[in-house]
């Protein structure tokens, strides 16, 4: 069997006195699609900070590609796109080009000049999003969908073999948000780009991913998606620690 591509084994984190991760173990093997859902404050994004190599562990084991993340080098390796639609600077004066551009200075360094080839990477990726017609615009003058796709296209220009969204739709519309999954599983599927994604859209995660991990503090189910859409009251009434009426909805 082949050595997972993240291994978190009984993972724990407290700020003070407040505990924030409590025994979480998860796997996520070659070519998988994970998809972490949880309330506010539940300890995801600090989950994902903790695998990105941002936040020391306190108690516990993380592996990335099979080395302890205390002595994995190869960050290039993994693609990360935040909550940017939110928050990010519309007056940043930088194109699309630009900032897709940018995604390649952690493999090839700071202060290298680009070759020709590594344009010719920046405008496939950015034509892979289909923002083509966008690459040379303002990245303020895009919408919040548009904006993500660019930062998809950034964390894609190096080939990462791993891609995490932590909560990427977070002020996106419906519309931007069905095409945002599309994508991400278009890549997943026919690139066998290996992807964790953190969401609040309990109501569609289950249809993309393979694997749904419920997280607050501790984990309270990480299985098949399938089994997670079957027992998903329940899975969320413990998690969510009341009762949850459950609304189905579909984007399209």
């Amino acid at each position: 069997m082949s050595t997972p591509i993240l291994k978190v084994s009984h993972l724990h984190f407290s700020y003070g006195n407040q505990k924030v991760l409590d025994d979480v173990s998860l796997s996520l093997e070659q070519g998988e699609f994970l998809g972490i859902v949880g309330p506010n404050g539940s300890g995801k994004s600090t989950l994902m900070k903790m695998i990105l190599g941002l936040m020391p562990s306190q108690h516990g084991e993380i592996d990335l590609f099979g080395s302890s993340i205390a002595h994995f080098k190869e960050r290039s390796r993994i693609g990360y796109v935040s909550q940017k639609a939110n928050s990010f600077n519309l007056g940043f004066p930088a194109t699309v080009r630009e900032v897709v551009a940018s995604g390649l200075a952690g493999k090839l360094g700071l202060f290298r000049r680009y070759k020709k080839s590594d344009w010719q990477r920046v405008d496939e990726v950015i034509e892979q999003v289909e923002l083509s017609h966008f690459a040379n615009r303002n990245i303020g003058k895009l919408s919040g969908g548009q904006q993500q796709r660019a930062f998809i296209a950034r964390a894609l220009v190096g080939s990462p073999d791993l891609l995490i969204l932590d909560e990427p739709t977070v002020g996106v519309d419906a519309k931007s948000t069905t095409q945002f999954y599309e994508l991400v599983r278009f890549l997943h599927q026919n690139q066998g780009l290996s992807v964790i994604m953190v969401t609040h859209d309990i109501g569609v995660i289950s249809s993309y991913v393979d694997r749904v991990a419920c997280l607050n503090k501790r984990l309270f189910f990480h299985g098949e998606a399938a089994e997670f859409q079957r027992r998903q009251k329940e899975i969320l009434s413990a998690a969510y620690d009341y009762d949850i009426q459950l609304v189905e909805h579909h984007h399209h």
